[in-house]
């Protein structure tokens, strides 16, 4: 079964689709760090007053902690890939990125039995950045590889004579 996925030529309709990955690289990159500041400094209040409803939030938070502390290195990733036009980290980004919105959905399914609707509601709003910045890099990705078709081909603009693996699948 194969499902197009779109290509994005423009990151939020005005910005250059390399440009814009950088900023929402940086964007992320400086939100991951103040939750997990936020995060560590509440684990760390909890953990004071552990009781038995509160070790399944503890429980939660760090493995919240561990995702964003990934998060973290990803969005380093992604701006050093997005400066250097490198493809082969872009692709690590786009894979690590898909891992990393699976993984998350465990606690955020954990915090919704909790009934903790404002956090489930961050995560899901995360989560959905989360795609969208993926979808830029796979259609920067796309862009690349084209770009770089192009110049190894010579003149050959012929869209139909350039197969690339990536137009039909997200990673």
């Amino acid at each position: 079964m194969h499902m197009k996925v779109p290509e994005v030529r423009r990151c939020c309709f005005c910005f250059p689709l390399r440009q814009g990955i950088i900023v929402f690289g940086y964007i992320n990159l400086i939100i991951s760090l103040a939750v997990v500041v936020c995060l560590v400094i509440t684990t760390e209040l909890k953990k004071s007053k552990l009781t038995g409803d509160t070790s399944l939030e503890v429980i939660t938070s760090t493995i919240l902690f561990s995702i964003l502390g990934m998060s973290i290195i990803l969005n380093i990733v992604l701006l050093v890939a997005g400066y250097q036009k490198d493809i082969s980290m872009l692709r690590l980004y786009n894979y690590y990125g898909s891992l990393i919105i699976l993984a998350s959905f465990v606690p955020t399914m954990v915090l919704t039995s909790r009934l903790m609707f404002l956090d489930v509601f961050a995560a899901l709003c995360a989560i959905a950045t989360q795609c969208y910045v993926i979808l830029l890099v796979r259609s920067e990705v796309v862009k690349l590889e084209h770009e770089e078709i192009q110049l190894e081909g010579g003149t050959r603009c012929d869209e139909e004579a350039i197969d690339i693996s990536d137009r039909e699948t997200l990673l």
